[in-house]
């Protein structure tokens, strides 16, 4: 695996995160301002694997998020065709992108109301 390189356009604010290259790039809105470049794979039959991430934006996104990794929910992920969904989860629950963001699960707003117990 090639080493992963970092480049930031300042005048765009704009992180790049390479962790390799790829004849068949697919890119994929994670988030506001994330966007993950990933090979799925199916043009050579090879494994699914990232080819970066692209923060944009990246200067304010640090501002708000100071001490944590970017966090992606599922949800965000809700629109995506299954077999992509699949192949992003696959691709981004593992280093190198797991270094980078953390995808999991959160609980939507507003949580539903607790049922009250009913004495037997």
């Amino acid at each position: 695996m090639s080493q992963t390189k970092i480049n930031y356009d300042a005048v765009a604010d704009v992180l790049y995160v390479s962790f390799g290259r790829s004849e068949h790039v697919t890119g994929v809105e994670l988030a506001d301002n994330i966007l993950l470049r990933l090979d799925t794979g199916k043009a050579t039959g090879a494994a699914p694997r990232a080819v970066g991430l692209t923060f944009i934006s990246f200067g304010k996104m640090i501002a708000r998020q100071r001490e944590q990794p970017f966090s992606v929910t599922l949800a965000d992920l809700r629109g995506l065709p299954t077999d992509l969904w699949k192949v992003v989860l696959e691709v981004t629950t593992v280093p190198p992108v797991s270094d980078y963001l953390t995808v999991g699960l959160s609980m939507a707003q507003p949580f539903p109301a607790v049922p009250e117990l009913i004495a037997a």
